[in-house]
């Protein structure tokens, strides 16, 4: 089973789909630092998602509910 894993900072007062993701956390800090996207965003939390292969993991993100990250 593979593992990614991304650093997510949600949105709080817009949709998930305008949440921060990055591959590091100090890459999503500094996009947070820079007021580009706004100021309204939650804390910068760990993402990990355990996938059996590249269908599996489209599915995961496709499917009804998603993959969950922090709201």
């Amino acid at each position: 089973m593979a593992k990614l894993t991304y650093w997510c900072a949600p949105c709080l007062d817009d949709s998930s789909v305008y949440n921060i993701r990055t591959k590091t956390k100090k890459e999503a800090q500094a996009i947070i630092d820079s007021g580009v996207y706004g100021s309204n965003y939650g804390a910068i939390q760990k993402v990990e998602v355990r996938y059996k292969d590249a269908f599996d993991l489209v599915r995961m993100a496709m499917g009804e509910g998603s993959i969950l990250e922090p709201s």
